[in-house]
């Protein structure tokens, strides 16, 4: 039997190999691909895609202009193609995605030789002029979405997009930025949504805790800070508000950009839930179930606005990613109140863990303080999170950490 059977098994060995060896040439034909194109006579660029590890936390850089793979082979980067002779290619073409946050970024080739020096690439310098740069995305080779840097744009690094890995959703960020290393800062009131002018921006170095730059935000609650690659943690404050720190890492050469969300000193009786994400998923949604007295418990989320106590403990929705989603409760009262997070825009999925890829923080203030932060990790399944709840007797705060799968916003 073992002779019968030894050529067929070899046949399927031999078949298997086959695959495997050459699926890698043929496959790349049919998967997700990004192509950056530019004017090979107005600029010499270069497309970097960070490829985000699960484990770590840590992007892997795979620049485009050079033939090359990811560590895991998952992505391949085609290096500088110049089949016409005016216009270069870079291509990368991604397998099997991971879980996490892609970024595709532009810029100039040798703008490395020149930062910091400002006779070269001043801060108003247009690395891009004529360049007529683009970035295409391909699946299966059907065009699926195309970005076109702004004409006239001034900067030294261009930001196309952002892909979510577990979903594929590409979310066109398009922005332009005139430092490579640097955190750009937006600072917002978590009630009104407004930028805040005059706050306080104090960054030190995590490991040295040295001071590193100290900036005010402008009328757009906006700040800049240039800064070499390290781990910081930045320290944020303004009259009569709460402040607030966070920590940020500048593990490459480009930009970071972090939204902070401070609120107003509150009464003491009072008790403000903030919850805040990065730029996916893009529709996160705070719900917050408790008593009523005289009526039955209420639940409180964006299509259910009632009024408790002739107040709206909703104070502020978001849709387009970031937040904050801002819930303040007006004196507790006798019963349980239990706080929920859920994934509104990705309430159809029955699996994944991109919620908890979006850097979801929840923070809960009562009158001058800020009483706890809560932080899902990543790789957490589940589109919900049941975060706490506060006995409405006591004050008292108790930590659930919950995760699960729920379409309808109304059973949470």
């Amino acid at each position: 039997m073992q002779i019968k059977y030894f050529k067929p098994i070899v046949l399927f060995f031999t078949l298997i190999v086959s695959v495997t060896i050459y699926g890698n040439l043929l496959n790349p034909l049919k998967n997700f691909k990004i192509v950056l194109s530019w004017s090979s006579f107005g600029a010499e660029l270069e497309a970097v895609l960070i490829i985000p590890d699960p484990e770590s936390g840590v992007g892997y850089p795979l620049r485009g202009s050079l033939p090359a793979e990811s560590p895991n082979g998952y992505v391949i980067a085609s290096g500088d193609l110049n089949d016409n002779p005016e216009i270069t290619k870079e291509i990368f073409t991604i397998r099997k995605f991971s879980p996490g946050i892609y970024q595709i970024w532009v810029k100039n080739k040798f703008i490395e030789e020149g930062y910091g020096n400002d006779d070269l690439f001043s801060d108003e310098s247009d690395v891009f002029s004529d360049s007529k740069a683009r970035v295409d995305f391909y699946s299966n080779d059907e065009l699926i979405k195309t970005i076109s840097l702004p004409s006239k744009t001034d900067g030294k690094v261009w930001l196309p997009a952002e892909i979510e890995g577990s979903t594929k959703n590409i979310i066109e960020v398009n922005e332009c930025y005139p430092h490579l290393r640097a955190i750009y800062g937006k600072i917002i009131d978590a009630v009104s949504g407004d930028p805040l002018e005059s706050a306080l921006v104090i960054i030190k170095n995590r490991d040295t805790k040295e001071t590193v730059e100290r900036a005010v935000s402008d009328k757009s609650g906006q700040f800049i800070i240039p800064v070499d690659p390290g781990r910081y943690i930045i320290y944020i404050g303004k009259k009569t508000y709460i402040p607030d720190k966070f920590n940020v890492d500048i593990l490459h050469d480009f930009p970071r950009s972090v939204h902070a969300v401070l609120t107003q000193i509150i009464p003491s009786q009072n008790y403000r839930i903030i919850l805040t994400w990065d730029r996916f998923p893009v529709d996160v949604d705070a719900h917050l179930r408790g008593p009523y007295p005289g009526y039955k418990d209420f639940h409180i989320y964006w299509n259910r606005k009632t009024l408790i106590k002739g107040k709206n403990f909703l104070d502020r929705d978001d849709t387009q990613s970031y937040g904050p989603e801002t819930i303040t409760i007006h004196g507790l009262d006798p019963g349980t109140y239990k706080y929920t997070v859920h994934n509104y825009s990705g309430r159809t999925e029955t699996a994944g863990d991109a919620l908890s890829r979006g850097n979801i923080q929840v923070r809960i203030y009562n009158g001058d303080q800020m009483l706890k932060t809560y932080r899902l990790p990543p790789g957490t399944a589940g589109n919900y999170w049941r975060v706490f709840e506060i006995d409405g007797n006591t004050g008292l705060i108790r930590d659930i950490n919950q995760t699960g799968f729920e379409s309808d916003p109304e059973k949470l």
